[in-house]
């Protein structure tokens, strides 16, 4: 069902809802990459098709930073190799989408002083190719999970993540969703994503997250794939827990359904983590939507490797849904 405003249940309670009832028969595996072992790549993109090959864009690091530079990588057997000549972007957590049959790719921009964060954007580019990309907006600052989708009669809708201390003094909360509509793609900018209303109410308090991927469903619903979060200090160390969500949206009357978790890190082989706080982590990149009842469901592991798992579809429940309007 769709509700004006959702009640925001834990995310603990939600992980524990989805061991319940939706979790997978058998375990996803892991993305390789070749990077001569020295880089880690990550929270990439789901694969797209351009220039005549299946790419992914990739988070590419050393496992001793964060210091990010996303790096385009071709489908080549069961191995993804670097596109030597494909452009190199300072940008983390890459996804992308298509509007007016262009590539629109966007990721985090970290402005760093040493070790600190200065401040960040989500800055988006488009082009028809990997070699025209030209730089088109950035989003607020200090704003991260910023997404965009094409609806069918070519408005763009808006997803923001506004989150920190001005969420904390006006809300009492870490982050919320917005959502707004532009009536293109030109008209989406800076201003329009911070002033996108909010929605109410995904998480709880002390819990954060965001979307990380939009579906347009048959029936007109925006199918949002995204991730949600919370945390807990363990042996003094801030320990993170990012499990993989869905939700769904009408892009007119703003009537959504409630969060349900979709998979967690356990769902993947175990492997090496970023530090200490992120073994938990399973930071959503998106689904590929398959003709069989099931979605390939894309995802970061532990901050240092990508996974995938088949799981049923989660989008086809809210595609089923009938209403007027």
């Amino acid at each position: 069902m769709l509700f004006e405003d959702i009640k925001a249940v834990s995310a603990r309670d939600l992980y524990w809802d989805f061991k319940r009832f939706r979790y997978p028969k058998e375990k996803g595996h892991k993305l390789v990459f070749e990077t001569n072992g020295e880089y880690d790549v990550y929270n990439t993109s789901t694969p797209f098709f351009i220039d005549g090959r299946e790419v992914i864009a990739g988070r590419t690091e050393l496992r001793s930073n964060e210091v990010s530079r996303t790096v385009f990588y071709e489908k080549k057997g069961e191995k993804w190799v670097r596109i030597e000549d494909a452009p190199i972007l300072d940008l983390q957590d890459p996804f992308i989408t298509w509007i007016g049959g262009e590539l629109v790719l966007g990721g985090v921009n970290v402005l760093w002083d040493g070790d600190r964060v200065v401040k960040y954007t989500t800055d988006f580019y488009r082009g028809t190719s990997l070699y025209n990309l030209e730089y088109l907006f950035s989003g607020p600052l200090n704003m991260k999970d910023v997404r965009l989708v094409e609806l069918p009669d070519k408005r763009i809708a808006v997803f923001s993540r506004p989150q920190g201390q001005r969420m904390l003094d006006k809300f009492g909360c870490i982050a919320k969703i917005g959502f707004t509509v532009a009536n293109s793609l030109d008209e989406v900018n800076a201003e329009v994503i911070e002033n996108a209303p909010l929605l109410r109410d995904h998480f709880l308090p002390d819990e954060w997250g965001g979307c990380n991927q939009l579906h347009i469903l048959k029936n007109g619903l925006i199918g949002a794939i995204g991730h949600i979060s919370w945390g807990e200090t363990v042996k003094d160390i801030f320990v993170i827990h990012y499990y993989c969500m869905v939700f769904a949206i009408h892009p007119d009357s703003r009537m959504m359904t409630p969060v349900k978790v979709i998979a967690a890190r356990e769902c993947f082989p175990e492997g090496p983590q970023k530090n200490s706080r992120a073994k938990d982590v399973c930071f959503t990149s998106g689904l590929i939507r398959l003709d069989n009842g099931k979605a390939m469901l894309y995802s970061g592991l532990s901050d240092c490797e990508e996974g995938c798992i088949l799981i049923d579809d989660p989008l086809l429940e809210y595609e089923r849904y009938e209403f007027s309007g």
